[in-house]
């Protein structure tokens, strides 16, 4: 939205009216945000072009893939190995993701509804699992899974993401159940609810907006980690999407380009369908009031 201070920049500056500085500010914008629109997209739109090349014409730079177009990558991509890294970040995005929600909202129900000693530092505590880098904890971990058979198990790569998710989703959970008034829980209890059917039936739907925003947090952590995946799963058939393909390409002279276009095209379409479609609860995530 323009300003008049705006306005009087620009007319300083050039010395037009008001209305012409007006069109010239609206203009500008306009621009502005069009080169950021292509700035952005044009790592995807290349991607996806030469995802969509031969072998032979992925060497040749045109803008358009229709001279040597060819599904030929896409079909790999489907049949072969990336396959399986996609159905294994798959499984250990939903394990996650349903680990996360369900754990961090009863934890974040207890710090809200129950009464104990340094609750408020206890839960501010929790934030503190953000400062350790990822391959600080990746090395100890190895060491640990190797010995209790969780190294190379989805299971495992599952626990780690769901640790590593937890603190921020059991905050977020604790802060808006503070929002919700006692008395709408209380009011269940005087109609004969227990304490498990006011939460079910009253939490529950009225932390729907953190829910989702919790769900959304958790899945592009999980969908998109690549450290503890590398460390934890290196066996080649265990492995998710982010390291698989590192690997794929990892290969020097002659690694198979194309199919990690293809394989980097088909990753970023769930995380876009997801967020597209979640984007208004994610919102009002973020507007919690005690934020």
């Amino acid at each position: 939205m323009s300003t008049d201070t705006d306005h009087d920049d620009i007319r300083g500056v050039f010395g037009l009216d008001f209305r012409t500085a007006d069109r010239l500010y609206q203009g500008l914008l306009s621009v502005s945000a069009a080169l950021f629109f292509v700035l952005i997209m044009f790592p995807v739109y290349w991607m996806l072009q030469s995802s969509l090349k031969t072998v032979e014409g992925r060497s040749q730079i045109t803008w358009l893939p229709f001279e040597y177009f060819s599904l030929e990558h896409w079909g790999t991509v489907l049949t072969g190995e990336v396959a399986l890294y996609l159905f294994n970040s798959a499984i250990v995005t939903l394990g996650t993701i349903v680990l996360v929600v369900v754990v961090s909202l009863i934890a974040g129900y207890g710090l809200a509804r129950v009464e104990f000693g340094h609750k408020e530092n206890f839960a501010r505590f929790l934030l503190f699992g953000y400062m350790f880098s990822p391959i600080v904890l990746g090395l100890p971990l190895y060491l640990i899974y190797s010995r209790i058979g969780l190294l190379n198990t989805r299971v495992g790569l599952i626990i780690t993401l769901t640790a590593i998710s937890m603190p921020f989703s059991v905050w977020l959970m604790w802060k808006y159940i503070q929002t919700i008034p006692e008395a709408m829980e209380e009011s269940a209890w005087v109609a004969g609810a227990s304490r498990w059917e006011g939460f079910r039936d009253v939490i529950v739907p009225q932390t729907q907006p953190a829910i989702i925003a919790s769900a959304l947090f958790a899945f592009a952590l999980a969908w998109n980690d690549f450290t503890f995946a590398d460390i934890l799963l290196p066996d080649n058939q265990a492995t998710t999407f982010a390291p698989g393909i590192f690997r794929l390409i990892n290969q020097g002279y002659g690694a198979p380009w194309g199919d990690a276009m293809a394989a980097s095209m088909l990753t970023t379409i769930p995380p876009l369908l997801f967020a597209y479609f979640l984007q208004s609860y994610l919102l009002k995530g973020f507007q919690i009031r005690s934020l």
